[in-house]
């Protein structure tokens, strides 16, 4: 079985059937969870580390924001433990507008809470990125300029 289908039904298994200490409502909680990096890539080595994304419930996420990443590691820590390969986690709700439009654009879908969720999240990450894509390039450029030298 190839890899990302073994992350698929390991996340649907910790998910769906959490033991201690994951919160056994996590599955409440969890959007969506996304591969990307060298995996989603099919561009991995022999020593790669997995790199997944987790989206949470944002109630959820702006209670804790602290709880959401922990349940995000003890999820990691146990597929890690499955398939013996590191596994690193981030949580998008938490990251650049820039990084969490990528990751999702080009990442692979490994598990959604349900798909409407998941399409509401892509497509409103979508919007807010075009709306503020204008003003991401004109800092970049002014980023630019000035270790460049330029002003």
């Amino acid at each position: 079985m190839n890899t990302i289908n073994t992350l698929k039904n390991l996340l649907n298994k910790f998910i769906i059937h959490p033991e201690p200490p994951i919160n056994t409502n996590i599955k409440r909680y969890i959007l969506a969870i996304y591969l990307f990096g060298s995996f989603s890539k099919n561009s991995q080595k022999k020593d790669s580390d997995i790199d997944l994304a987790f989206v949470f419930n944002e109630l959820f996420y702006k209670i804790d924001p602290f709880i959401a990443l922990q349940q995000a590691e003890l999820l990691s820590i146990k597929i890690s433990k499955n398939i013996k390969r590191l596994v690193d986690v981030v949580v998008l709700n938490g990251c650049s507008l820039s990084f969490a439009y990528f990751t999702v654009r080009n990442g692979i879908c490994l598990y959604e809470k349900n798909s409407v969720e998941r399409i509401l999240y892509e497509v409103s990450l979508d919007n807010k990125y075009h709306d503020f894509k204008p003003f991401i390039e004109e800092l970049r450029e002014l980023k630019k300029d000035k270790v460049s030298g330029r002003n």
